[in-house]
């Protein structure tokens, strides 16, 4: 089926159900990041807020870190050159009594309208993540450090930063406009779609060398100041950046992996 263009189908369908939905739900706001892939915006919660916000993150992450020093995304990588410690944050009442700030924050009508514009659905699955990225070295041991993409169709992540993101932080890097439809990317597609049945070591989401340098020439990258909220389109090409040994950066992070296929 990948041999007979199987991924360019669903490659191309997601795309069309995509701009359909553009005709029914879009905002003049959300023009560029259509366009570019991503949108950022400084200040984004009043001081305030944000320093409760950020007061109720570091007690969970403290607490995290008590009881498991460090995350691995994967067994692969307990040995990665980033130590992450994680919160899923769940909509329960025990979050809700204990840090109703984060509580406003997940269920903040401002943060999800940015998902519906970008997902172009009225109702939508957000999840809420606390992360405190660690660097342990400058090895790059690390999959996020690669530039890749995180599926084959729309899908969108966000993230409100709680300390500043400096070059040496490792800011968020994207590839301008790598989230629109190409005959390049179609075909990138299905050429991993093919390797990836022959070979099972494979991995489909991640670029080849030569895509690498090219992207590396043209990325643009995040540095910016607390309380910015970043949102991106990560069905483009993106990676983490190469950050300084002890460099650490917090954040609350927001995602969805909506069906691309469903119009309501």
């Amino acid at each position: 089926l990948n041999l007979f263009g199987l991924q360019i189908f669903r490659y191309l369908l997601s795309k069309s159900i995509y701009f359909l939905l553009g005709f029914f739900y879009s905002e003049k706001k959300m023009k560029k990041y259509y366009k570019n892939g991503y949108l950022i915006i400084d200040k984004f919660i009043p001081e305030e807020k944000f320093l409760k916000i950020k007061k109720e993150f570091d007690t969970i992450i403290e607490n995290e870190r008590k009881g498991r020093n460090t995350y691995a995304e994967s067994d692969s990588e307990k040995n990665s050159s980033i130590n992450y410690i994680l919160f899923e944050f769940e909509d329960n009442n025990e979050n809700k009594l204990l840090y109703p700030e984060l509580y406003s924050l997940y269920k903040d009508t401002k943060v999800n309208d940015y998902f519906r514009l970008a997902e172009r659905k009225k109702k939508i699955m957000l999840y809420m993540r606390l992360e405190r990225v660690v660097t342990n070295d400058e090895f790059k041991n690390d999959s996020n450090s690669y530039w890749h993409v995180d599926t084959y169709h729309n899908t969108h992540k966000a993230w409100i930063y709680l300390t500043d993101v400096k070059k040496e932080n490792g800011p968020f890097n994207y590839s301008k406009g790598s989230n629109r439809l190409s005959i390049s990317r179609l075909m990138w597609e299905y050429s991993n779609s093919i390797k990836s049945s022959i070979d099972k070591d494979f991995m489909p989401f991640f670029t080849h060398k030569n895509l690498s340098k090219k992207l590396e020439e043209n990325k643009k990258e995040f540095a910016c100041e607390k309380n910015s909220f970043l949102i991106a389109n990560t069905h483009g090409f993106h990676r983490r950046g190469d950050a300084i040994t002890g460099q650490i950066r917090d954040s609350v992070s927001f995602y969805t992996r909506e069906n691309p296929y469903k119009f309501f």
